[in-house]
């Protein structure tokens, strides 16, 4: 079953392409972050750049270095 909307929310799980690789990341609350397994803070580039989003949709993320990393949102997970 997949989630009734298409649009990405903190607490939703994804996966994205990065590089060519495909990451589970979940978009969490702030003291919940641990980038090492997936969660990623809704303040965090990354998360800023896909919240609001849709499926399938490209996005450029904006990284603190001023560099751009272009990821694929793929699908929602269960």
């Amino acid at each position: 079953m997949l989630k009734k909307s298409k649009t990405i929310n903190i607490g939703d799980k994804i996966i994205v392409v990065i590089n060519g690789e495909a990451r589970k990341l979940e978009i969490v609350d702030l003291p919940q972050g641990d980038p090492k397994s997936g969660k990623i803070s809704f303040l965090s580039p990354m998360a800023k750049a896909i919240l609001g989003r849709h499926y399938p949709e490209r996005v450029v993320v904006k990284l603190p270095n001023g560099k751009t990393l272009e990821c694929q949102l793929l699908q929602p997970m269960l």
